[in-house]
């Protein structure tokens, strides 16, 4: 079977699931809301993906068709709320933001020794950012390792995860 159709079975699979499970339907929300992505995406892109999510016209409802390369009516601006009598509270401590590196895809692209390089020159508190940020502490063992357990704990689930990710895409 391809992968298109591999997809689209899993997706129509999910979407089933999130049309008879509320709670499943919900956690799904809470997943995308959560979802701060730290990549800069093309406007373009951005106004594809809005028209894509325009709601089909209900019945005798017409739209307007738009000529070649003519923008979308832009969104109302969201209201902001009123102001309020108490003063804000402190804004919290910036985390340091984790580093850009991906860890599975540099162990794949380049191996072993690049990530471990890479890892090399990262603080404890950019590491753990990392491990955040790609999920790679599932069992939650990190927080007592040191800078050089936690770099082998990143290059040990990298090198799991590009393993992973062969077999799934064996076919």
């Amino acid at each position: 079977m391809s992968l298109n159709r591999t997809l689209d079975r899993f997706f129509d699979e999910i979407r089933r699931e999130a049309k008879r499970n509320p709670d499943f339907a919900n956690r799904l929300d809470a997943v995308l809301q959560r979802h701060d992505s730290r990549r800069d995406v093309p406007d373009e892109v951005l106004e594809d993906v809005a028209r894509d999510e325009a709601p089909p016209p209900q019945a005798g409802e017409v739209r307007a068709k738009r000529g070649e390369g003519e923008m979308p009516p832009a969104p109302a601006p969201a209201k902001k709320p009123a102001p309020t009598a108490k003063p804000a509270a402190p804004a919290p401590a910036a985390k340091k933001p984790a580093p850009a590196i991906n860890p599975a895809g540099l162990y794949k692209r380049e191996g072993e020794d690049a990530l471990r390089k890479a890892l090399d020159g990262q603080e404890l508190t950019a590491l753990r950012a990392l491990v955040a940020e790609h999920n790679l502490d599932p069992s939650g063992v990190t927080p007592s390792l040191t800078r050089d357990e936690l770099a082998t704990h990143i290059l040990a689930q990298a090198k799991r995860r590009a393993e992973r990710d062969e077999k799934m895409f064996d076919y």
